[in-house]
């Protein structure tokens, strides 16, 4: 099988004298597949059957989608060369029935206001403004035209849908599969998930694709592969609208049919879905399916707070922030879970007392791939406040270096350590026991010298503390710090 790449636009297809009559190529066939990306991209493969006779051959691939990216399209197949290609969206419109009949006679139809009746008169169209034709009657031009204007014929290339057409030199005739392949603006696809919370530590995982079709064609039965991740594209610019856009052939690579599974496989680094099934896509319409089920999925959930607290004075204090509530869930097998999550947004549900079911919060994720863990933060916490305060105690110089001299003026690099207490109350109004994690940033050099509750290292400047604060109780954080830095001074 040699394949063909089509690039550039050249020309209009020629209407070779005496050649036989195109054959038009129906997309009703049942034999499409689709793979759809995030960045509101498609590439649509299609197989047609045709009946083709040796040599040269012109098909017309009837039903192909409005914005489509002409230069992208391959067409193939065994035994075929193609030598010439047009892509016709020159559609059925008011506009375009007046640019494409200039020069012609037609006939215009203006209301006798005095009892009703229809005026007919021939007129020849001459040319167009904005769309409005331009018309000579026997009496003269009129270049602003009240009336309506009925048209003889459709105009040569006009169609209600858009086509691709190609000249192609067989080797050899009979019945062949003509394979068409090109990307597409106007499919795109998201991912929905529905969370229902059952316990303390359990959630039920629903993942549903959300398919848009604004692509300009309805996908009769196709079988639909989602690919998860960025894949860039480059876009080409600056190149004229035309009639009919002439694609030259070369050779390209085939495309395999990969098979069917729900579990998605990895392709170049992305995560590719296949839908177990075939689907029926029309033209404007948004189509849910479901991709993920998952039941009894593990989760914790934790109450989260970067602590306001400044050290670049005196002392700081807040009062009564709210923590974030936090839904922690580890992508692995052991939680129920381990499988790859496209990016798309999670919607928690709760049942109340009375068995009503609540929504409790969203958040977005990206693209989490197994072994990840997801950290959600779904609202503030009402019942949990923290406030909390610090108070400098000392103060001591432990350098102190001539760097310059400034106007008459001697000017140092002076380091300091300065030695802060913190004071920090979590109130858990809730009936519940409750971890809140408490983080602090310092933006000096700093050592934690005192505290009740083990800190941890979050990163270079953060420190972290997991305060167990019990059920209707003020828990106390207390702990001192040193900071050092270094300061510049003139006297």
């Amino acid at each position: 099988m040699r394949h063909y790449w089509l690039f550039g636009v050249l020309g209009l297809l020629p209407v070779l004298a005496n050649a036989a009559e195109p054959l038009m190529l129906s997309n009703k066939n049942n034999n499409l597949s689709i793979s759809i990306y995030n960045q509101n991209l498609s590439f649509v493969k299609d197989v047609r059957p045709a009946d083709l006779s040796g040599g040269i051959n012109e098909v017309i691939f009837d039903g192909v989608a409005q914005r489509i990216q002409p230069e992208t399209a391959i067409i193939f197949g065994d035994g075929i060369k193609v030598m010439e290609q047009n892509y016709n969206y020159h559609l059925l419109s008011y506009q375009n029935f007046v640019e494409q009949s200039i020069g012609q006679e037609v006939t215009t139809v203006r209301t006798n206001p005095e009892n009703g009746e229809n005026i007919y008169e021939k007129a020849v169209l001459i040319g167009s403004a904005d769309g409005k034709p331009i018309l000579r009657f026997s009496y003269g031009i009129d270049t602003n035209f009240g009336g309506r204007v009925v048209f003889n014929k459709i105009p040569a290339g006009m169609s209600n849908k858009p086509t691709l057409a190609a000249k192609i030199n067989v080797a050899g005739g009979g019945n062949k599969n003509l394979h068409l392949a090109y990307l597409t603006d106007g499919l795109s696809w998201k991912t929905d998930y529905v969370v229902n919370v059952n316990s303390v530590d359990k959630l039920n995982l629903t993942g549903w694709v959300t398919i848009t079709n604004n692509s300009g064609i309805d996908y009769e039965n196709a079988k639909i592969q989602l690919l998860a991740g960025d894949v860039n594209v480059v876009r080409s610019f600056g190149a004229p609208m035309m009639k009919g856009r002439m694609l030259m052939a070369a050779n390209a690579m085939g495309m395999d049919s990969m098979a069917e599974s729900i579990e998605p496989e990895t392709v170049n680094s992305y995560e590719l879905y296949t839908l177990p099934t075939t689907a029926t896509v029309k033209d404007h319409q948004t189509k849910q399916i479901a991709l993920i089920e998952k039941a009894d999925v593990s989760y914790k959930k934790e109450f989260n707070m970067q602590t306001p607290l400044y050290f670049n004075g005196q002392g700081d204090e807040f009062e009564k922030h709210h923590p974030a509530i936090t839904y922690v869930i580890e992508n692995t097998a052991n939680s129920n879970l381990g499988i790859s999550l496209p990016a798309g947004i999670m919607r928690f549900y709760e049942k109340d007392k009375g068995g009503n079911l609540q929504f409790i919060g969203s958040a977005h994720i990206a693209n989490t791939a197994k072994e990840d863990t997801l950290r959600l933060k779904l609202g503030d916490a009402f019942n949990i406040s923290v406030s909390g305060k610090n108070k400098k105690i000392k103060e001591e110089e432990l350098s102190r270096k001539k760097v310059t001299n400034h106007a008459g003026r001697d000017c140092y690099d002076i380091k300091k350590r300065r030695t802060y207490q913190v004071e920090i109350t979590v109130n858990n109004a809730e009936n519940t026991d409750n971890t809140v994690i408490l983080t602090q940033q310092f933006n000096d050099e700093y050592k934690i010298v005192e505290e009740n509750i083990k800190s941890a290292e979050k990163n270079a400047s953060e420190r972290q503390w997991k305060v167990d604060a019990a059920k209707n109780s003020k828990t106390p954080l207390n702990y001192t710090v040193e900071l050092t830095k270094t300061f510049g001074s003139c006297d």
